[in-house]
Order: structure tokens, then C-alpha cells, then sequence
């Protein structure tokens, strides 16, 4: 019995001394950085052209004929299915989206208008 007594307030006592004081505020630090460029200047960049692509098939037309042989032509033709575009490259080969300046901006504007085609 006297045990379980010493244990608890020895407990007591334990926790008792943790109390803790609170710490005073720290001042406010207040440092002004400047702005990051995040973007890459256009000049260190390599403008690249990726190819269009194409599918290319062949168109068989039939034309009877009586009384002689039906006629028959054959023609290949090439179909666009994407068509060409302009990308921008770092140093290390990779496509860089992020370009400063405002004529790379007008340039893709102009790009992208380009490769659009007209609603039927």
C-alpha cells in the first residue's frame, strides 16, 4: 500500500515539475527579397521544328466502260494528320514552355493560329 502512495505522489510530483513557462514572442523579421525570374529570355533557347505528320494511302477509281474495258485509275495520296509545329529547346534538350518576352508570345500566338483549321 505504501508503495502504490510513494508511486503516486511521486507522479504528481514528476509532473508537477514539468510545467512549463510560455516563451515571449520572437520580433517579426521582415526580409524583401527581390522577384524571381522563372522564366527562360528567348535568346538561350533553340527554336526547333517538329515535322508534320502524315499518312499515306492509295485511292483506286473505277469507271465502267461498256463496251470496252472499265476504266481504272490509281493515285497516291498524302493526307496531313498533325501538322508542322515549332518548339523551344534548352541547352540540355528539353522543351521549354516558360519563355520571357513578348515576342516569343506574339510568335506562339501566330503559330497556334496557323495550325488551326477552319470549322465545316
Amino acid at each position: 500500500m505504501t508503495y502504490k502512495k510513494f508511486l503516486i505522489l511521486g507522479l504528481a510530483g514528476t509532473l508537477a515539475a514539468c510545467r512549463t513557462t510560455p516563451e515571449p514572442e520572437a520580433p517579426s523579421v521582415e526580409v524583401e527579397t527581390q522577384p524571381v525570374q522563372t522564366c527562360t529570355p528567348i535568346s538561350a533557347l533553340e527554336k526547333v521544328e517538329v515535322p508534320a505528320e502524315t499518312e499515306t494511302f492509295t485511292t483506286i477509281v473505277l469507271i465502267d466502260n461498256p463496251p470496252y474495258d472499265p476504266i481504272e485509275r490509281r493515285e497516291q495520296q498524302v493526307r496531313v494528320v498533325k501538322e508542322a509545329y515549332f518548339i523551344y529547346i534548352d541547352s540540355e534538350g528539353k522543351e521549354v514552355i516558360d519563355i520571357c518576352g513578348e515576342a516569343a508570345a506574339d510568335e506562339t500566338m501566330i503559330e497556334e493560329t496557323a495550325n488551326e483549321t477552319p470549322a465545316e
